[in-house]
């Protein structure tokens, strides 16, 4: 049984009450002014031992025996709990959001960007959002083009209009004739394959054939590691303007791994694609430089073919419901506008 499930209604609500004051205040939050706002059918000495109870579950802090609570990550878990259905985003804002996306050009970086716009205007912390990738790259065209004799320029368009250049020093002289015959014949080859079916691929060629496979086997097979190549981040500066963090030296590491672009690496095994919006919460993010915040993170996209990751970053006191609502809302867009582009590029 979840200690959760244990708690009485009162100190579930208790717990409700301290986590949406202090979220709004920063400041810690006493029992009579939840006895008050909240109209509980007890005194505030009756609230005050609750939050002595609490205080030794791990819900809650308090400064000193009189002062008011401060929430733990326990007590923003429970409250996230609370309300992760509750809430969907106020039908101006969607509108809004919906007539900004139908300025913009059909393309995917222009969404992307906007939607890390939108995402930091709207939850006021920093929002993340990459570029929608298919699982594994696929080949679509290549062209050799003679540099010298001995070398040449190898040029790879994925699949989704995705462009790789690669030098290859040549095993031995080539014509640009020769080159442009290679070329010609993988092209037939290799149309719409995985980086895996074409090194199962099993065909004659010549060495220079042999060579050039084998350089866009390797080329696909980094693409397909290095993840998400393209991630638009906006508005960290909402939240270094948190109390959090004015006057604070732990921002540097939460900056260090945000210029990195390498948050969304240590996310995504908690994302699974069509589980909705996950919420990470302190110490449940697997980044030792973000466990004095939460993420609250989807993916988006058509499962299977092609998928990005959104989000929003901010300390543990920020507006969860709000910011679920938030999130849900543009992933459901952006997974709407790539169904859209998606469908028409095959078509």
């Amino acid at each position: 049984m979840r200690a959760e499930s244990r708690l009485s209604n009162r100190r579930q609500l208790i717990i409700r009450a301290i986590v949406s004051e202090y979220i709004v205040s920063a400041s810690p939050v006493s029992s009579e002014h939840i006895v008050r706002k909240y109209r509980l059918d007890a005194s505030p000495a009756t609230v005050r031992n609750d939050m002595m109870a609490l205080e030794e579950e791990g819900y809650i802090q308090r400064p000193h025996t009189s002062a008011g609570a401060v929430p733990l990550e326990r007590a923003y878990r429970l409250y996230v709990e609370s309300l992760r259905e509750a809430r969907e985003l106020p039908a101006q804002e969607q509108i809004l959001i919906q007539h900004l996306f139908h300025q913009v050009e059909m393309h995917l970086d222009e969404w992307t960007r906007l939607a890390a716009a939108v995402l930091s205007r709207i939850a006021r912390n920093a929002a993340l959002v990459t570029v929608p990738k298919p699982p594994e790259c696929r080949f679509k065209h290549m062209e050799l083009i003679s540099v010298q004799d001995f070398l040449a320029l190898l040029v790879l368009v994925l699949k989704e209009a995705r462009l790789k250049q690669q030098l290859l020093s040549l095993g031995a002289a080539s014509t640009q004739e020769e080159m442009s015959v290679t070329a010609n014949r993988l092209n037939a080859l290799y149309g719409s394959l995985s980086a895996a079916e074409i090194e199962k691929a099993k065909a004659e060629s010549s060495p220079l054939e042999q060579q050039v496979s084998r350089s866009v086997v390797q080329m696909m097979q980094l693409d397909d590691r290095q993840g998400y190549e393209e991630i638009y981040l906006d508005g960290l500066r909402h939240v270094l303007s948190q109390p959090e963090f004015v006057g604070q030296t732990r921002w540097q590491g939460l900056l260090e791994i945000l210029e990195e672009r390498s948050l969304l690496k240590t996310v995504l095994p908690d994302l699974a694609q069509g589980q909705g919006v996950t919420v990470l919460i302190g110490d449940e993010n697997r980044e030792e430089s973000i466990r004095d915040c939460s993420l609250v993170v989807s993916r988006y996209g058509l499962p299977g073919e092609m998928s990005g990751v959104l989000g929003v970053l901010g300390p543990m006191r920020m507006r969860y419901d709000y910011t679920i609502a938030t999130v849900r809302y543009m992933a459901t867009l952006m997974s709407a506008l790539v169904g859209e582009l998606y469908g028409r590029a095959r078509n």
